[in-house]
């Protein structure tokens, strides 16, 4: 009989908060890749203007 240190319902949870983890680390990044392509572009100005909208993206997506 093999003892596993987390069961089902264990094993269930810490794959959702993987899941969650990825999830809000792609959002993060595809955040991070609109801002670049936005910097390299000029569409939003530079400096302060770049990272206000990275801010109201990041309050908008992941809150």
């Amino acid at each position: 009989m093999c003892n596993f240190e987390t069961g089902p319902q264990e094993a269930g949870a810490d794959n959702k908060a993987d899941e969650q983890a990825n999830e809000r680390a792609a959002l993060e990044a595809a955040i991070n890749y609109a801002i670049q392509c936005a910097r390299e572009t000029g569409i939003l100005g530079a400096g302060d203007a770049l990272e206000e909208a990275r801010l109201n993206l990041s309050r908008a997506v992941l809150t």
